[in-house]
């Protein structure tokens, strides 16, 4: 068994060598180097449908997504005030990330300042104010939530707010609820 894998060994390292460095050596699967690309919507003779675009395979996970395991019910914003905490340190950076959220994202339904004043809450049922008796006592987890399902007339915010951003806002919201 040994001289079979050392004559292997022999056999890879000498055909791996050349004296030419422009020559690339033996290819070992060659059609993983060269393979056939398809333009999107156009016919493939690898699939059975044709099809060149595919759906993702069922339950499938995009890379770097956070299931969100927590249902629409006012009992589960309330778990997950419980059970979810921001996983970093306050920095200056992320409370100025949070604050720039805040302005491009949060400010024409709540206002400058958290008050429920914006320029769109008019047309709207007011959202309450931060510092206000209704969210002072809110914790990172039920904002957590509130921006991913979305909180009475406030739609979901999960596709414009990676995980990151959402947590940088929330830190800016505790912020806006110290003000008076």
């Amino acid at each position: 068994m040994n001289k079979n894998w050392l004559l292997a060994l022999s056999a890879v390292i000498l055909c791996s060598c050349s004296k030419e460095q422009r020559e690339p050596g033996l290819e070992y699967m060659p059609d993983m180097v060269y393979s056939q690309a398809y333009e999107a919507y156009s016919e493939s003779p690898l699939t059975k449908n044709g099809a060149s675009m595919m759906m993702a395979p069922k339950d499938s996970v995009p890379r770097g997504y956070k299931v969100f395991t927590y249902g629409k019910t006012d009992d589960e914003k309330e778990r997950a005030g419980n059970e979810m905490k921001d996983p970093r340190e306050a920095t200056p950076a992320r409370l100025a990330r949070g604050k720039y959220l805040y302005q491009n994202m949060c400010v024409l339904c709540h206002g400058d300042k958290g008050q429920g004043d914006g320029p769109v809450a008019k047309k709207y049922a007011e959202p309450p104010a931060f510092n206000g008796r209704a969210l002072r006592s809110y914790k990172d987890g039920q904002f957590y939530h509130a921006l991913v399902i979305g909180y009475g007339d406030m739609p979901s915010h999960a596709a414009q707010l990676d995980d990151n951003d959402r947590w940088d806002l929330i830190l800016y919201l505790h912020e806006l609820q110290k003000m008076e």
